[in-house]
């Protein structure tokens, strides 16, 4: 019994999780029939009846002996089944202590398994716990340029939206953006743009989007933004075909941003469609909201108010998605307000004495409507808008209140294959009004044809050549300059 109290011992410290009934009974068995008494082979000498225990000369075997002890028992038939059924309770015995043993290591085996979950949920929640640093992204693009007179008076070309179009300028960078986004918690996001372009560092956004829901569909924009007025606007100029926004649209918010608080509401559904117009290519404005309204300064990016009043702006747009796949986009928009031009002399024009005008400005106010259909492959984009801006009088003594009346017609298709992205386009505008974010807020008279082709070699390289047929006047010397034709061409990266 002592050796199988150690067979036991020994297999529970070790946690040995092998069978123990075979070697017990092995054991029980070989304790009970092993060891027997030594039998002794005798042999008997004939002459002297002496008896040996090897043979001999004149040795008769006489047979095997073993000693036997005057307290040996002599086991009955009954004892020998009382001994086996003993032997049967111990196996018996031994079968629910294994049994036991293994109940205790499933116990064990399932209390361990629930502490690696637990300790894994712990560190899985750890890594799953961001900073707010830790949602902060940084992106941005670059625009390089080259612009190629081709004929007509193309030397006396100017645009207001575009500085690269004047003599003796060749490579320039157009654009250089550098911006900081990110989730700072479910209820705020913050934006912030840099432009580096031109020498010249300076802010284009810096704002906050305060959600007031889950599902983001409800918002307020407090700082400098984009004002939500017609879709090219909206647009950014990385996604947009043309090199320039149509100046009909640019001329009433140029540089398409402003201080001042929006309201932004847009269904959850509608939000996954704008961020699908936007990352599958196709020219999309992204997310200014179903509905958008709100108040800005109305003079202009980073400009003081120069008399006390704000502006309202207004929009309503909602993108249609057809059983085909196909996205149609429309919507109204408008804003109004009073606005202060800059006003001096202007010897190039004629003009020796600052205008006269109103130091508490004039109506500027503009109403319009766009329609998009998304490039699927053929696409078509079109804006219009008219309303009232100060204007330059004709003899350039004063400044009037004038009307303005423009837009412009795109039509596009994109085309897929192994070497990227082509979309060919052809864009014409027409715009008559006044630029009044020009010094005098000289009257301007735009009529312009673009045809271009942009390539987007890979997600971040794109490359875009562009022929343009301008009609348009000259701000700087209020002369139109006619039938002047130029070839563009732009390296696009974004990081």
């Amino acid at each position: 019994m002592a050796q199988i109290k150690d067979l036991l011992n020994d297999h529970c410290s070790t946690g040995n999780k092998k069978p123990i009934i075979l070697p017990l009974i092995t054991l029980i068995l070989f304790g009970h029939l092993a060891n027997p008494a030594q039998a002794l082979v005798l042999y008997v000498d004939r002459e002297t009846n002496q008896v040996y225990t090897s043979p001999g000369k004149n040795r008769v075997k006489l047979g095997k002996f073993k000693q036997v002890e005057e307290d040996e028992t002599v086991h009955t038939t009954e004892e020998l089944h009382e001994l086996d059924a003993k032997i049967d309770q111990k196996i018996e015995e031994l079968k629910a202590i294994e049994a036991s043993i293994k109940e205790q290591q499933n116990e064990i085996k399932v209390a361990e398994q629930k502490e690696d979950e637990a300790t894994e949920k712990t560190e899985s929640a750890k890594k799953d716990e961001k900073k707010w640093y830790d949602n902060f992204k940084i992106g941005g693009y670059t625009q390089f340029r080259y612009n190629a007179g081709l004929s007509g008076d193309y030397k006396d070309l100017s645009s207001p939206g575009d500085k690269g179009i004047e003599d003796d300028t060749n490579f320039y960078i157009r654009r250089a953006r550098l911006v900081f986004s990110g989730d700072i918690t479910d209820h705020l996001k913050i934006y912030m743009q840099t432009e580096f372009a031109s020498g010249d560092v300076s802010v284009r956004d810096m704002y906050g989007d305060i959600f007031f829901d889950k599902k983001k569909e409800f918002r307020i924009r407090p700082g400098l933004s984009k004002i939500p007025n017609s879709f090219e606007i909206l647009q950014s100029s990385r996604d947009r075909l043309a090199f320039e926004r149509a100046d009909p649209l640019a001329s009433g918010i140029r540089n398409e941003r402003d201080m001042g608080i929006f309201f932004y509401w847009t269904p959850e559904k509608i939000q996954k469609r704008f961020s699908y117009l936007k990352s599958n290519n196709l020219k999309g404005s992204g997310d200014y909201g179903v509905i958008g309204f709100g108040l800005y300064d109305g003079q202009g990016i980073n400009e003081h108010d120069l008399n006390d009043n704000v502006h309202f702006a207004a929009r309503i747009t909602y993108p249609f998605e057809f059983k085909n796949g196909q996205f149609f986009e429309t919507g109204v928009y408008g804003y109004t307000g009073r606005f202060v031009p800059t006003v001096g002399t202007n010897n190039g024009a004629g003009i020796t004495a600052a205008p006269t005008f109103n130091s508490k400005g004039y109506r500027d106010e503009r109403i319009g409507f766009h329609a998009i259909l998304y490039p699927q492959p053929f696409g078509l984009q079109t804006e219009w808008n008219w309303g009232k801006s100060p204007q330059l009088s004709a003899d350039r003594s004063q400044i009037i209140s004038g009307d303005i009346n423009g837009g412009y017609v795109q039509a596009m298709y994109k085309i897929d294959n192994a070497w990227g992205t082509w979309i060919p386009y052809v864009k014409w505008q027409t715009y008559d009004g006044a630029e009044k974010f020009t010094t005098n807020a000289p009257l301007s008279k735009v009529r312009e044809t673009e045809v271009g082709l942009e390539w987007k070699i890979r997600p971040e390289i794109e490359l875009t050549a562009a022929y343009s047929n301008m009609d348009r006047t000259n701000v700087k010397t209020l002369e139109q300059v006619k039938n002047a034709n130029i070839m563009r061409f732009q390296l696009q990266w974004m990081y």
